[in-house]
């Protein structure tokens, strides 16, 4: 297997291993709970964010995005950040953010 792993599997943070979603790694026993919990409440805001956005709410918006930079901050989570930051018409933010993001 090559690369990151699909977003229905995880990545062992102790043993490396690649597999499918489940409470504990099928190679060391590692326990993936809190992990698993991490990425739904990643992805919840994510959620939470884009319907924000698309409810006019950009300030609500960007609470949420935030909350993805602090669990994950990548690529993604700038983008979301800019992107909110274009809805509030902060240009500068949005500009250093998404050239972060690239």
């Amino acid at each position: 297997m090559s690369g990151l792993p699909r977003s229905d599997q995880v990545r062992c943070p102790t043993c490396r291993a690649v597999q499918d979603w489940a409470d504990w790694c099928r190679r060391c026993r590692c326990d993936l709970r809190l992990l698993r919990a991490a990425s739904a409440a990643y992805d919840n805001h994510k959620r939470q964010c884009i319907l924000d956005l698309e409810s006019g709410q950009p300030a609500l918006a960007m609470g949420h995005a935030i909350r993805c930079h602090e669990f994950q901050p990548d690529a993604e989570s700038r983008k979301l950040l800019a992107l909110c930051a274009l809805y509030q018409e902060d240009w500068e933010t949005a500009l250093r953010l998404a050239h972060a993001a690239s």
